[in-house]
């Protein structure tokens, strides 16, 4: 049977360039002002949680900052699982998961192959999908890839790019919703085996350990008391709320790899 394989080149649609203007420094404020109601969380607590001093927040919030930089919001837009740009144009809600932001997004082309030898191999590789497959139990649970028939080209240049290697790469397929705005249910990954260590605000595949293990995808931070928390996507936090994991949790978590790339109808 002839499979049909995806290929995929990707290039960053890049948001306009240029200052913002009043209006979006007084989009700054309230937005601000309402990420924070959303997660009832007080100047001092945002300052604590994201490193940015509790003063520059304040000067944000009141409008007395000029222009904040990105460098400035970067780590409160981390926080609160929202981009820079919708910070500063409007933010995300339910009926519009990209708020008012150009999303930095892949832009691909997918034509169907008949099979490997079509590929070109001096641009062009294969990543295999796999499933994730771990088995409950006392003591550390171990995962097992097992490979679909599944293949995504990608071009080789585009692992340079993103400082991954074709063999440290696997492509899996994400369910459920908890991750919405930004993976939705039927979309393919692609998992950077090799990228284990936290860096807030990326998104992981990280296993759960115990009597009934998991594989979950979300987006990771660290704590400055040394917990992890564990943020999903989706704006519903009554049915998705963050989660942290303590040391006593940490020890039964494996960090699977960092999602690097995604395709699919996202949503439509």
């Amino acid at each position: 049977m002839r499979k049909r394989i995806q290929k995929q080149y990707a290039n960053d649609l890049c948001p306009p360039e240029g200052a913002p203007d009043n209006a979006q420094m007084n989009n700054v404020a309230a937005n601000l002002r309402e990420l924070m109601a959303r997660r009832g969380v007080s100047e001092n607590r945002l300052a604590t949680e994201t490193g940015v001093p509790q003063p520059t927040i304040h000067r944000a919030l009141n409008g007395t900052a000029k222009d904040p930089r990105d460098g400035t919001l970067r780590p409160l837009a981390a926080f609160f699982g929202v981009t820079v740009e919708q910070i500063r144009t409007k933010l995300p809600t339910p009926d519009r998961p990209n708020g008012g932001a150009l999303e930095r997004v892949p832009a691909y082309q997918i034509r169907a192959f008949d099979g490997p030898d079509d590929l070109d191999g001096d641009r062009e590789v294969l990543v295999a999908e796999v499933d994730v497959v771990v088995s409950g139990g006392p003591g550390a649970a171990v995962p097992e890839f097992v490979e679909t028939s599944y293949r995504m080209a990608y071009q080789l240049n585009w692992f340079k790019q993103v400082g991954a290697k074709p063999d440290n790469v696997r492509v899996m397929k994400v369910t459920g919703d908890s991750m919405e705005r930004t993976l939705f249910h039927g979309d393919r990954i692609a998992v950077n085996l090799a990228d284990n260590q936290i860096t807030d605000g990326r998104v992981y595949v990280f296993m759960t350990g115990g009597v009934y293990p998991d594989v979950k995808v979300k987006r990771l931070y660290r704590t400055s008391d040394g917990r992890v928390r564990v943020v999903s996507d989706n704006l519903d936090k009554t049915q998705y709320p963050d989660e942290y994991l303590d040391a006593h949790d940490l020890e039964h978590v494996q960090v699977l790899g960092r999602v690097i790339d995604r395709s699919g109808r996202g949503g439509l």
